[in-house]
């Protein structure tokens, strides 16, 4: 009898999309079983069988497979795949300084991308229109009949251990069927059988990968896009088609973390969250895994919490609830230290003094410091969503009040500098000479 080890509801979608993901246990054998949430998401689950043999045929052609699905009696059931993400093994390069060897990585494996979806001119149908619009798109672009968009990094699993240093040390073929290297794409959800330009596939990966942590922005998304011939006004035409797939998957569904906006609309607003989960995450130098982390409850927005650190832990990251958030740092100590925030990462957000604001949905606190051999952290936090947008003028303003601030502190280090000077000695002396004479 199988067990349910980890189940995950991608639940914020239109009923057609709403899926669950469970990670069962048999005997000795690990699977993955997706099923819809409602009688309208069945063809949804379905189609994924299709989109297996149409996409194992295009990945054939490069180094590449898909992860293996069959029918199941409730769903489809994909292979449990062990390994390190291409995203993990980019962030493990960024982590060891090898910049060149990760961008020459990231470059090996959109050129695979390319491969397999630049096969013809582009040519837009209505399939296409009802899920990324009908704006006007520039001319140039190619495509395939059949497309993966979400061949993002964190969805290509390298499956045996040879292949992540054929990876690393660059041994990607992308010429023919000879498998260098070994790696699956994860999830292929989000297949179309109709184009869509490769050059959005591609621009997809980039921007996941390089627009979402700070670390990762030293590979340059704009010069990654440029190598591939990406124009800018490719990239702003692609934004808007997201903005339209974003919409094509929620449908009328309202969800949560936009719920308050939607029922009073024109109102912006900062309130206390009711409820939630406060997550720390451990790293032991390298990314960070859904299992290398604990799960706190959140009451009222407020949580406090003393947890162990693991040893050989490097740094931790912190996720306050699911939306975007303006949160109190009451208390973060390790060993009754006060760790240095000034190296941490924020995405889409910043820090001014003991308040961090974030302008993202899932939003995180990243690559704190954790000193050698730390053995607990004290965290006390006092979380306060708020829609994206407002969240987006809040940091903003921190940011444009940082930089003021920053103007000020140097401005006034120089006078200070330049009151030590014996050219400003000589000059308060005469001038005060002058001062007495009148």
């Amino acid at each position: 009898m199988a067990e349910i080890i980890f189940s995950k509801y991608s639940n914020e979608r239109s009923r057609k999309f709403a899926i669950r993901t469970d990670i069962l246990q048999d005997g000795q054998e690990r699977f993955v079983r997706k099923t819809a949430l409602y009688q309208e998401g069945r063809d949804h689950v379905n189609k994924l069988l299709s989109w297996y043999e149409k996409l194992e045929e295009l990945y054939r052609t490069v180094s590449l497979s898909c992860n293996r699905c069959t029918a199941d009696e409730t769903g489809v059931r994909l292979e449990y795949l062990e390994g390190r993400t291409l995203e993990e093994v980019l962030d493990e390069l960024l982590e060891k300084g090898m910049v060149e060897e990760a961008r020459e990585t990231f470059v090996k494996y959109l050129s695979c991308v390319k491969t397999i979806f630049d096969r013809a001119p582009f040519q837009k149908t209505e399939e296409f229109c009802r899920v990324f619009g009908d704006e006007a798109l520039p001319d140039g672009l190619t495509g395939a009949p059949v497309t993966n968009i979400d061949m993002v990094c964190g969805n290509l699993v390298l499956t045996k251990p040879a292949s992540v240093s054929g990876i690393e040390s660059g041994n990607w073929d992308t010429s023919s069927g000879n498998l260098d290297v070994i790696a699956s794409v994860l999830d292929y959800e989000w297949t179309f059988d109709f184009p869509v330009p490769c050059q959005y596939v591609l621009y997809r990966i980039i921007h996941y990968y390089t627009d979402t942590h700070k670390v990762r922005s030293v590979l340059g998304s704009e010069k990654l896009c440029g190598e591939f011939g990406i124009t800018m006004e490719q990239i702003r035409a692609f934004e808007q088609m997201e903005l339209h797939f974003q919409e094509y998957i929620t449908g009328s569904h309202v969800p949560m973390r936009e719920m308050f906006r939607y029922i009073t609309p024109g109102v912006n607003t900062v309130q206390t969250i009711n409820s939630g989960q406060l997550q720390v995450f451990f790293s032991y130098g390298n990314s960070y895994r859904e299992e290398h982390s604990v799960t706190l409850p959140m009451e009222s927005g407020e949580a406090e919490h003393t947890i162990g650190i693991p040893k050989g832990c490097t740094h931790v990251r912190i996720d306050p609830g699911e939306q975007a958030c303006a949160v109190h740092i009451r208390e973060l100590t390790m060993d009754g230290h006060k760790p240095s925030l000034d190296t941490c990462v924020i995405p889409d957000g910043v820090q001014t003094g003991d308040w961090i604001y974030i302008a993202k949905e899932d939003p995180n606190v990243a690559e704190i410091p954790v000193a050698a051999e730390t053995r607990e952290m004290k965290i006390s936090v006092k979380t306060y969503g708020a829609s994206k947008e407002l969240m987006k003028q809040v940091v903003k303003l921190a940011e444009e009040n940082r930089e003021l601030q920053s103007k000020v502190e140097q401005q006034s280090r120089l006078i200070n500098d330049m009151k030590n000077t014996k050219v400003w000695k000589m000059y308060q002396k005469y001038r005060n000479m002058a001062e007495r004479k009148k």
